[in-house]
């Protein structure tokens, strides 16, 4: 006992050398599972009224902050000999009757079924190993905000494993020889899936939970020469939505933005590529309405996150409802606002132009590279020239960037021989002395904390209106136009604004937009 009072002493941590009952809180215990309390070795106890986390030393560290997301409060470490540790756990989860039910984790879940404890990843740790593994993947992502698990198939056979975490493919570690086929199954039941098909892609939806937090999750699979290849996308819904001040915007883009939002009708597209923000813009743009005095309704695919007040339509192509079909039944529900989660084709995109003339303030998404692109976008998909420039207002276009860690980045001269000649005609149009580069610490990964969004916006102008009517202009000469209105914002303008303000790095503007630079 006396070492593990020296280690608390040691770590600055309470040293605890009985468990009395006024530490036995039986709600915070009964937020701990009994199976995952005894194999981790801790108790959740209240010490002079503060939350704390049991432990025989440091070796339980690691579970304090699985324990934290499960308890819903901070939790303080606390050290105690083994045997009043193992003897308090037995009387504060039998004598005191606050035991959790360990019960099969991730269950087959239907994405409208309500989270319920026999799916939370935390639960259940008695169950099979490919389970077990599975369950901690599925942890350790949602843990480190991963927004998508990959299982990939090796011509050696163990699957690899790897998270994408701020925009970036990170390697895991693998699971035992032999889990693949067993662990691709499991992953088709928790989703819903025909695990008998292996020939044939698929796509599900499961649900877990991690104490409090509910993850919904996108399941793909696809066959592929050594196996079958997995992506889960984590739509966690319980996380908060961006205020658009912190998007990372410009100012006069930002204030075009809330000019548009407080239109009462008409059209405005936010285009980039897959993965570059563009839902997260919206969503933030629509948080700022007022939903009490507007009808706000959206179509999507998938429901990303949950927006409170708004009615939000999950696309469900197998049963007819597509983009289109659900936007002519949203226009016949008085909407004021309508959000198309994407226009994929022209039908849609007619749909769309003629419920922005007719009343509605209408966005959508579109896959383009740049601003000027989605104007030419809509009118390759049959939109008619006249009809768009009577209802488009304006066009956003973005993409991501990892954001520096503000506790370890270094700077370089924008000279500096390491750096690649695109990266160094980035500096240089962006007119910096010096560029800041990624250092890495431990509050960070590789050097970089999040990541910010780097904007184009085009208002649509008399000037503008004018040239697509016309509708015999290149994307080029519609950004020669707009270049002439102050209140455009180029995404190189951007991009180059947030180098000098050392936010972000050179390798990241080039990897997020390319060698345009030159």
């Amino acid at each position: 006992m006396s070492n593990i009072r020296e280690l608390a002493e040691e770590y600055g941590v309470a040293f605890v050398e009985d468990v009395d009952g006024a530490m036995l809180d039986p709600e915070l215990i009964a937020a701990i599972p009994v199976t995952w309390a005894r194999e981790q070795g801790v108790l959740p106890v209240r010490i002079d009224g503060v939350a704390s986390l049991l432990m025989c030393g440091p070796e339980g560290m690691g579970a304090l902050q699985h324990a934290v997301l499960v308890a819903g409060e901070d939790l303080q470490p606390a050290f105690a000999a083994r045997e009043v540790l193992a003897a308090a756990v037995e009387r504060a989860y039998f004598e005191g009757k606050s035991t959790a039910p360990a019960v099969p984790a991730a269950a087959p879940a239907r994405a409208a079924a309500p989270a319920r404890a026999d799916n939370d990843l935390l639960v259940d740790r008695e169950a099979q190993p490919v389970t077990q593994f599975l369950n901690n993947v599925l942890l350790d992502a949602v843990r480190h905000d991963a927004s998508d698990v990959h299982f990939d198939p090796t011509p050696e056979g163990p699957l690899r494993v790897r998270f994408r975490l701020d925009g970036v493919l990170h390697e895991q570690a693998p699971p035992p020889a032999g889990y693949a086929a067993p662990l691709v199954s499991r992953v088709k039941v928790m989703a819903g899936m025909d695990i008998a098909e292996r020939r044939l892609p698929q796509d599900g939806m499961a649900q877990v939970r991690v104490g409090g937090k509910v993850v919904d999750i996108r399941v793909s699979t696809v066959p592929v020469a050594d196996g079958e290849r997995v992506v889960m996308r984590l739509l966690n819904r319980e996380r908060s939505l961006l205020p658009m001040a912190s998007l990372g915007m410009p100012e006069r883009v930002l204030a075009g933005l809330r000019e548009l939002l407080a239109l009462p009708n008409g059209m405005v597209v936010v285009s980039g590529p897959t993965g570059s923000g563009k839902t997260t813009t919206l969503y933030s743009a629509l948080g700022t309405l007022d939903s009490r005095r507007r009808n706000i309704m959206t179509i999507e695919d998938p429901v990303e996150y949950r927006l409170p007040a708004i009615g939000q339509i999950q696309v469900k192509p197998k049963i007819g409802l597509t983009f289109a079909n659900g936007l002519r039944h949203i226009l016949r529900q008085d909407p004021d606002v309508v959000l198309v989660g994407e226009t994929r084709d022209a039908e849609t995109a007619e749909i769309a132009v003629r419920a922005s003339l007719t009343g509605h303030l209408v966005f959508t998404t579109l896959h383009t590279n740049d601003a000027p692109s989605a104007v030419m976008r809509l009118v390759d998909m049959g939109v008619e020239p006249y009809l768009l420039a009577s209802c488009l207002r304006g066009v956003l276009a973005q993409r991501l960037v990892r954001r520096l860690c503000p506790h370890c980045a270094t700077a370089i001269p924008a000279d500096d021989p390491s750096m690649g000649s695109a990266e160094a005609a980035a500096a240089k149009a962006a007119g910096c002395a010096t560029v800041r580069r990624a250092a890495g610490c431990g509050r960070c990964l590789e050097g970089y904390a999040g990541r910010l969004g780097v904007f184009e916006y085009m208002p649509c102008g008399p000037a503008i209106v004018e040239a697509i009517h016309r509708g015999s202009l290149a994307a080029d000469e519609l950004l020669a136009i707009a270049r002439r209105d102050p209140a455009f914002c180029a995404m190189r303008d951007d991009a180059a604004e947030k180098l000098r303000a050392g936010t972000t790095t050179p390798a990241e503007v080039v990897s997020a937009m390319g060698a345009i630079w030159s």
